[in-house]
């Protein structure tokens, strides 16, 4: 990640030299590496009598590190990237009904309840779009990406729209290969604390009714990314054996102080999936005798 600081239009020249200071001391340090392991563990039980599929998704850090000003330092395990989904999911027209969730604060899981589903339903487009429209080698399908954000904060909003273009380049021994492209947009406002001496005049505006309101601080992101990949999917049972993508993004960040941020981010996500399946032995037959 390379940031830079810089002042927005409407900036000061006290503002803008301040920001210059940051800006300064920012260059100094130079890009930014980050290195995170994330794992994740899906267990589906038996139908029940409507066909639905009961599954529990667990997610959890499994720690990382980050290199600033050629220092590296290690990233413990992040508790509270760790969440826990119970949810009910029909085969049929890849229907989720999100039961429980259980995350990091109880806004979170309040709001993951509401939206969650909508979550799940997106990373199974995949097999939802080759359910619905079969590939032949050399064939692609655009799978598109349209997720409402949650942010567990009065007012807080957010959406990521893009598509996923997947193209058939083989299938060997039940796998089927994949090249595939990404376009993503992202947009986010994040409502920001009140400072103390904010929360003070907002005291005062109260007890005086013809003061001006205070008006609501915060922060606006915009995200725009591509990328490139592959990806390998075991057919049988549609585990997503190995993937591959290298991200180009770009961020913008409008902080209140009139502050912009501009951040260039290069990513490559790397995962590969594993059955935990114990496979079924198939017992001898009892010979009789004569």
């Amino acid at each position: 990640m390379k940031m830079q600081l810089e002042a927005a239009p409407e900036a000061t020249d006290e503002q803008r030299a301040k920001i210059a200071q940051t800006a300064e001391r920012m260059s100094q340090t130079g890009a930014m590496k980050m290195t995170m392991q994330i794992q994740q563990t899906l267990k589906v039980d038996a139908a029940d009598a409507e066909g639905w599929l009961p599954l529990t998704l667990a997610m959890g850090s499994k720690g990382g590190q980050v290199e600033v000003g050629g220092k590296i330092l290690p990233l413990p395990s992040n508790k509270a990237l760790d969440m826990r989904f119970e949810a009910r999911f029909n085969p049929k027209d890849f229907a989720i009904e999100v039961k429980k969730f259980d995350g990091p604060s109880s806004e979170i899981n309040e709001v993951m309840l509401q939206k969650g589903g909508a979550m799940i339903n997106e990373a199974l487009q995949l097999s939802k779009a080759l359910a619905q429209h079969p590939l032949k080698v050399g064939e692609s399908v655009d799978v598109p990406l349209a997720v409402n954000l949650p942010m567990p904060l009065p007012g807080g909003a957010g959406a990521m729209q893009g598509t996923v273009h997947y193209k058939l380049v083989r299938v060997d021994k039940g796998v089927a290969y994949f090249d595939l492209a990404m376009d993503m947009k992202m947009t986010a406002d994040v409502p920001l604390p009140a400072k103390p001496d904010a929360a003070a005049s907002a005291a005062s505006a109260a007890s005086a009714p013809d003061a001006p309101a205070a008006v609501p601080q915060s922060l606006h992101m915009a995200v725009n990314g591509s990328g490139k990949g592959t990806s390998s999917l075991r057919l049988a049972d549609n585990l997503q054996l190995a993937s591959r993508l290298a991200m180009a993004m770009q961020m913008t960040m409008d902080v209140p102080d009139n502050t912009r941020m501009l951040m260039d981010m290069d990513m490559t996500v790397l995962s590969k999936g594993e059955s935990l399946a114990k496979p079924t032995t198939a017992k001898a037959p009892v010979k009789k005798k004569s």
